[in-house]
């Protein structure tokens, strides 16, 4: 259980040898800290150089320390920062002196944010985002997570929310004079007005899962029959030899995983086992797990080899064992007869759609491996809208205003002239929703689980 009333320290900085260690200090006890090794506490707002001395009176460090005050401060508490050299011994040493001191401990994964939050500093939205920007890994990533820390969703979610309490206060009118016609007017009113909020909610909602799919990047899998060139596709999409290229069938029998950066999304391709029917024990394994890839991933790219003469029975089998977003890719397009590559594209376009036939090894202008790229681009973000459109990043976001949505047109069905007490409940439910957005809410449960999710020191 934490105490919010400990002042609570932990290094800001990564572990391990650095030119810089900043030590981070949070609470009613933090402007003391500097004490603890000998020095004074600079003025609120200043920094200054100074050495540090350690419990047995020998010189520590020479450290910048600096000093900020609450609540104008990032926490809303007092604030103490040590900027130290980098070393271990250094380090260890200021959190062994902090730790011994009475009132200090060393704080929890993500318990800076979490006092922001309980400080008014930040909301819910606010600290997912701060969250999705210390993991980010593409710029399209950075820039959604600078999105969200910005308001992108707090501030319709807000402007929704003074639209309820609009419409519950025309309703008080309903159920306050019960027993009188409440006027067409109003009614009429209160219905446009609520349909208007459940279809801006669901214009919202209608993203097609894009800020999830930047957010927590997209799995990709690379089905198909043995020897149809996957391990050399997937060499050739990650810049490097990851997975073992053998003419001998069955050479990969495990999933080797590579992660891109697909124009902003993270992309996980997984190089699967070739499918066929086997008797060793170690390849069926990875037939099945080849299977399992191919309807569990978030999309397949089924990979056959053009020159095999039954390319058309095993495209046919593996449309059905993947899901439902897929793409197809023919290979070895150079083992073909030239004559006969203009009917192998019409029949394969009549297939499918995402088709592509193309080759690997022998495809030294990269031609075809843009092509792949473009076939993979249809796969992870199949809308074409401006970024700037989808504010919705989490599987909670889409939740809670789904359930928010649904409440409204409750609402909407009714007729408030004679239940306006049932409009009045599902309009609660409405705004309730939208509040564990933001965490005004029932949030304790999600707080433990966000901030659980943060690096020690943030």
């Amino acid at each position: 259980m934490r105490d919010d009333s400990d002042t609570i320290f932990a290094q800001a900085t990564p572990p391990g040898r650095a030119g810089i260690a900043v030590i981070r200090i949070s609470g009613r006890r933090a402007f003391a800290a500097p004490g603890l090794f000998g020095c004074k506490l600079p003025l609120p707002g200043r920094f200054c150089v100074t050495k540090l001395i350690d419990g047995d009176g020998g010189k520590l460090d020479e450290a910048l320390i600096l000093a900020m005050k609450g609540p104008k401060s990032s926490t809303g508490e007092d604030i103490v920062e040590i900027h130290a050299h980098g070393s271990l011994a250094v380090t260890a040493a200021i959190m062994r002196r902090l730790g011994e001191a009475e009132g200090f401990r060393p704080a929890g994964p993500g318990e800076f944010t979490h006092r922001m939050f309980a400080n008014g500093k930040i909301d819910l939205l606010g600290a997912e985002a701060l969250a999705d920007l210390i993991d980010a890994e593409t710029d399209r990533q950075r820039l959604q997570a600078w999105r969200q820390r910005d308001g992108v969703l707090h501030r319709p979610v807000d402007d929704w929310r003074e639209a309820l309490v609009r419409l519950a206060a025309q309703l008080e009118a309903a159920i306050d004079f019960a027993d009188e016609e409440l006027p067409a007017d109003i009614t009429t009113r209160i219905h446009a007005d609520t349909k208007a909020l459940a279809d801006a909610m669901a214009m919202v909602l209608d993203d097609d899962h894009e800020g999830e799919r930047v957010r927590a990047g997209v799995t990709v899998s690379l089905v198909g029959p043995v020897n149809a060139g996957k391990s050399t596709l997937l060499n050739r999409l990650a810049g490097r030899n990851v997975a073992i290229v053998s003419s001998q069938a069955g050479t990969t029998r495990d999933i080797v995983s590579v992660r891109i950066d697909l124009d902003g999304v993270p992309v996980t391709l997984l190089d699967t086992a070739g499918l066929r029917d086997t008797d060793d024990m170690i390849e069926a394994e990875g037939v099945r797990r080849a299977r399992n890839a191919a309807r569990e991933a978030d999309a397949a790219l089924l990979v056959i080899d053009s020159s095999s003469p039954g390319w058309r029975d095993e495209l046919a089998q593996l449309q059905d064992l993947a899901g439902p977003s897929q793409a197809v890719l023919l290979t070895k397009r150079d083992r073909l007869n030239v004559d006969a590559i203009p009917g192998v594209t019409r029949e394969l376009t009549a297939i499918a759609d995402t088709a592509r036939l193309i080759s690997l090894e022998s495809d030294t202008d990269g031609g075809g491996l843009e092509q792949v790229l473009d076939l993979l681009r249809g796969l992870v973000v199949p809308v074409n809208r401006p970024e700037t459109q989808t504010i919705i990043t989490r599987a909670r976001h889409r939740h809670a205003l789904a359930r928010a949505m649904e409440a409204l047109r409750a609402a909407d069905a009714l007729d408030l002239g004679s239940v306006p007490e049932l409009a009045a409940e599902e309009y609660r439910r409405a705004a309730d929703s939208l509040g564990r957005l933001t965490g005004q809410v029932d949030v304790e449960e999600l707080l433990d689980s966000i901030f659980s999710s943060f690096c020690i020191g943030k």
